[in-house]
């Protein structure tokens, strides 16, 4: 039934309506939403280099890799892999809209709001943190564990020394990439480095990076990689499920319907090609965790976050 349909064509021509919605709307109107300013320029100069660089050179640089057993190796039911990849879209889109209208929580923090200083506190994170560890943690590890995934076993199959040059390489790129774009990571006082890189580390790890990696990464993809033959299809059908992922980032804003229609547009837009470059380093590793380094939590989250936590966590250091 899933294999039958031509998912890639599908996918690219969904992309492509949502990018072309996204600017004929733009046109019309004043003001956008925050997450969506500067949109041609970022998807030139930041989106379309991660597909470039994560994605396509990515695939082409590991093309002689053998196959996994991602059955074995994930604990796997293949006659039920479908009907699970679209309970996880269900769950998440469901947990997505639940949280973020009704208690303003996102995949990053602060949610759909806007950072600004002093406007949040220590205890806003901690309950941030502690939900998305709840919902995507600890719920989908529950299940996991039902369905036969031995944790132990399973780390311990994990490979990481072939895998060594794609984590300083892509390191170094998403590290190094925001900084080179004009974030001012050098700039900051020591009590801001010692405060907020630790504390960006671990509350990331537990309001972000773990919940993609166990709800995508470990729960999805796998699956995907029993349904499809392309990795190319299962990236973007990734992809798609990080933007859901996304809907409710910093800077949305679902006031209006045309302020709704560029959110999401945007999102739709922008961070299925992060999810795609996300999704890659899976498919071609079968290591869950290896994106959490090169793409997420000790990458790009460091530079981006680390002076907003400073400020929020300063009173307890």
């Amino acid at each position: 039934m899933f294999t039958q349909v031509r998912t890639l064509p599908i996918i690219g021509l969904a992309w492509f309506v949502a990018t072309l919605v996204f600017f004929i709307t733009q046109t019309g109107l004043s003001a956008v939403p925050p997450i969506a300013v500067d949109a041609l320029s970022s998807l030139f100069l930041t989106y379309f280099p991660v597909l470039a660089l994560c994605v396509f050179l990515l695939l082409y640089l590991t093309r002689g890799r053998d196959a996994f057993d991602w059955e074995t190796l994930y604990a796997l039911n293949r006659e039920k892999a479908g009907v699970e990849v679209l309970a996880a879209f269900i769950y998440l889109l469901a947990t997505q809209l639940v949280l973020g209208f009704f208690f303003d929580v996102g995949l990053h923090f602060p949610g759909p709001h806007v950072y600004e200083s002093g406007s949040f506190a220590y205890q806003h994170v901690v309950v941030w943190t502690l939900v998305n560890t709840v919902v995507y943690v600890l719920v989908p590890l529950l299940w996991l564990r039902g369905q036969g995934l031995n944790l132990v076993e399973f780390m311990r199959a994990l490979q990481w020394r072939r895998n060594i040059w794609i984590l300083i390489a892509f390191w170094a790129l998403d590290f190094f990439g925001p900084i080179i774009g004009g974030v001012p990571f050098f700039s900051h006082t020591a009590e801001q480095y010692l405060v907020g890189i630790p504390t960006s580390i671990l509350v990331n790890t537990f309001g972000a990076g773990l919940p993609v990696v166990i709800l995508m990464h470990v729960v999805v993809i796998p699956r995907l990689m029993l349904i499809y033959e392309s990795k190319l299809v299962v990236i973007s059908i990734a992809g798609l499920f990080y933007a859901i992922f996304s809907l409710f980032d910093p800077g949305v804003d679902y006031s209006t319907l045309n302020m709704a229609t560029l959110s999401v547009t945007y999102i739709v837009m922008t961070q299925m090609l992060v999810g795609m470059g996300k999704a890659t380093f899976t498919v071609v590793t079968a290591n869950p965790f290896i994106h959490f380094v090169t793409l997420h939590v000790l990458s790009a989250r460091v530079p981006f976050d680390t002076a907003m936590y400073a400020e929020i966590f300063k009173s307890l250091a």
